[in-house]
């Protein structure tokens, strides 16, 4: 019965760190895509113009990612 537990519990966290590492990888990819398509410099507009609009948007667009991994 130990064993089994054990198995399962490994099973499952293996999961969560490939889904973790999935993430992060599309969150990478996702980011030079949209820093690629945009036309503004997202980085600067963020952090010198203060652009809330433009980091909502970017974190309702991470947000969204996270949502469609977690349900794979």
């Amino acid at each position: 019965m130990f064993t089994d537990l054990a198995q399962t519990y490994l099973l499952n966290f293996s999961y969560v760190i490939l889904k973790a590492v999935f993430f992060a990888i599309a969150c990478f990819f996702t980011w030079r895509l949209f820093d690629w398509l945009e036309k503004l410099d997202v980085r600067a507009e963020i952090a010198e113009r203060n652009n809330i609009g433009l980091a909502i948007m970017v974190a309702a667009l991470f947000l969204g990612l996270a949502y469609v991994i977690g349900q794979i």
